[in-house]
């Protein structure tokens, strides 16, 4: 299975990603946010480096799964804590200029036919005021300048699009539950619920051998 693990910043998708990899035995593929290079400009300005910011994490994330593919990962159990479908929710509310939204538009439409598309989406939904209290205590230094009305615009953007995913490809969470200080036991919780999921669809195994394509 091919398992993503999503929601908007400071939800805790990263860290559920690698505690349910290890759980269950299984390749961990982490957004390489270290490696873009415009990711502190656009925080600290973004209209002038919308366009570049989200041309290069487009870009990144296709490399990753890419690379992926031919490492021939996806025929085991793969966890990630990124969708690739979550660029078009950025550009879209962070490229103003028609010009540049096209553009990226088309490149994502070609990237994205070419890709694995996962299993099942394990969506953390939480409240702005949780993200943002999550995001000042991590104290990552390009963070600190994320304005509190973009956050909640982007956790709008979000649950607006996962309101609508597929029901029979997505578990959704409350975030601030999963959060290990209140309850020990929330891996478990997980891990249960991905269990119901798969005997309720029958997504023990597909018969495109682990390599299905998403449609253009």
């Amino acid at each position: 299975m091919y398992i993503v693990i999503e929601g908007c910043i400071g939800s805790g998708k990263t860290t559920l990603a690698k505690l349910l990899g290890k759980k269950i035995n299984a390749e961990i593929l982490i957004e390489a946010t270290e490696k873009h290079p415009f990711i502190r400009d656009f925080y600290l300005n973004p209209a002038e480096y919308a366009f570049q910011t989200e041309m290069n994490f487009i870009l990144i994330h296709y490399h990753q799964l890419q690379k992926g593919q031919q490492r021939e990962i996806f025929v085991y159990n793969v966890i990630s804590d990124f969708l690739f479908d979550k660029d078009l929710l950025f550009a879209r509310l962070n490229l103003k200029n028609y010009s540049e939204f096209q553009l990226f538009k088309n490149t994502y439409n070609f990237l994205r036919a070419k890709i694995v598309n996962p299993d099942l989406v394990i969506y953390l939904r939480a409240p702005t005021d949780f993200l943002y209290a999550r995001i000042k205590k991590r104290k990552r230094e390009y963070e600190r300048n994320i304005p509190f009305a973009y956050l909640e615009n982007l956790n709008r953007t979000y649950n607006e699009f996962f309101d609508k995913y597929p029901r029979n490809r997505i578990i959704i969470f409350d975030a601030a539950h999963l959060d290990r200080k209140v309850n020990k036991n929330f891996l478990q919780e997980v891990t249960n619920s991905i269990k119901l999921w798969t005997e309720r669809w029958k997504i023990k195994g597909r018969s495109c051998g682990g390599r299905c394509r998403v449609s253009p």
